[in-house]
């Protein structure tokens, strides 16, 4: 008898532990992505910020705006395509021209854009806070 309830208690305690690590692994993995998605934001803000005072000018982000764009090129063709990009469908839609991609000319002047949405404070400079917030509200549209 007393090696039945033993052997209950510990299925229980087994049990238990599954249904708990079970709750825990979707925080735990959307905890994982936010500090990928973390880590890689800050490491793209520090490539932007080309002097390192911890700010990106308008000079710094249009310096490094063609670098972007050729990175998100994967076919090397000067057009970026939907699945080359990370934007939501429709604002790829209403960004793109006629030919249904994004031409140099095209992502230069949505840059251009995103810049000086994302400097709230008008001082010309995106700190890393503003930075962030440009690209989630990139990722979120």
């Amino acid at each position: 008898m007393a090696a039945k309830v033993r052997m209950a208690f510990i299925l229980t305690v087994a049990l238990t532990a599954i249904v708990i690590l079970a709750a825990l692994t979707p925080m735990t993995a959307a905890a994982a992505t936010a500090s990928v998605e973390n880590a890689r934001d800050a490491r793209i803000f520090e490539l932007l910020d080309d002097d390192q005072n911890g700010s990106v000018s308008m000079m710094e982000f249009k310096n490094n705006q063609m670098l972007v764009f050729y990175i998100l090129d994967r076919n090397k063709d000067l057009a970026l395509t939907a699945d080359e990009t990370f934007l939501p469908a429709d604002v790829f839609a209403s960004i793109a021209g006629a030919d249904g991609k994004i031409d140099t000319l095209e992502f230069l002047e949505i840059v251009d854009s995103a810049f000086k949405q994302a400097d709230t404070n008008h001082d010309e400079l995106l700190d890393r806070q503003e930075f962030i917030a440009l690209l989630h509200r990139v990722r979120n549209r």
